[in-house]
């Protein structure tokens, strides 16, 4: 029992020396949390269904043999690309209170482009591409509790939505909008006066909305409004700039 109680005060009093980084009126704060790249390639695919093993004979109708088919059969390429750069930035205007603003750029697309033994079988099927684009603005308030290091904030961010693909299907179509308000809670442990490292927890509700996208009962068109709950966990790292 004796160890334990140890343990705890040792912890508490680590907890204290850490969190030295400032909270005063003043300061500013930069933060950077999971930004970068991501390009994924398919490489294997089971379970794409019969596939005729003399592609020339299956479309003359002298051989109509099958097997199982391979992704080489029907792909040449299916690559899945990322992209997610975010920055964010804050004021304290008192002791322990700061607002700010989050700026998040998203970006995913994906190109499949088929075999020419597939576009000869179906008759010239096209390559396809479709890609989205998000830009996510997020003002919002932190407040710390003291030189503890504790903290907890709430940001309300918009999102806008763009969409596009080799179909050409949402010329005509307004695009969702998005909107999120997001609740959190963390601990600034200090590297530094200057760096921290915040563990993070967090829950969001999401709502997002496309006009005409649904329909009624009566089967006229309405706003299609979709609203999820989130609860995460994360890390980011926050710079604090003296004035």
């Amino acid at each position: 029992m004796k160890k334990i109680y140890l343990l705890l005060l040792t912890t508490l009093f680590s907890i204290y020396t850490i969190a030295q980084v400032e909270f005063e009126q003043g300061t500013f704060l930069l933060e950077m949390g999971s930004n970068g790249f991501k390009s994924q390639n398919v490489s294997s695919w089971e379970g794409l269904g019969p596939w005729p093993a003399d592609v020339d004979g299956a479309i003359n109708g002298t051989n109509f043999n099958i097997v199982d088919a391979e992704f080489s059969d029907i792909y040449e390429k299916y690559a899945i690309n990322e992209v997610n750069l975010g920055f964010g930035g804050g004021y304290f205007i008192v002791d322990g209170l700061a607002i700010g603003l989050g700026v998040q750029y998203k970006s995913e697309s994906t190109i499949i482009e088929y075999t020419n033994d597939y576009k000869t079988l179906t008759g010239g099927g096209e390559d396809e591409d479709y890609s989205e684009t998000e830009l996510i603005i997020s003002p919002g308030i932190r407040y710390y509790f003291g030189e503890s290091g504790f903290w907890t904030g709430f940001d309300y961010a918009i999102a806008t939505i763009n969409m596009d693909d080799s179909w050409e299907s949402f010329e005509d179509e307004e695009f969702p909008k998005r909107s999120a308000m997001n609740l959190k809670a963390g601990y600034a442990i200090s590297l530094n006066d200057y760096v921290s490292l915040n563990p993070v927890v967090g829950y969001n509700l999401t709502t997002q909305t496309t006009k005409d996208g649904g329909e009624d009962m009566d089967g006229e068109d309405i706003d299609e409004v979709i609203k999820t709950g989130a609860f995460g966990v994360g890390v980011s790292l926050i710079v604090h700039l003296e004035r």
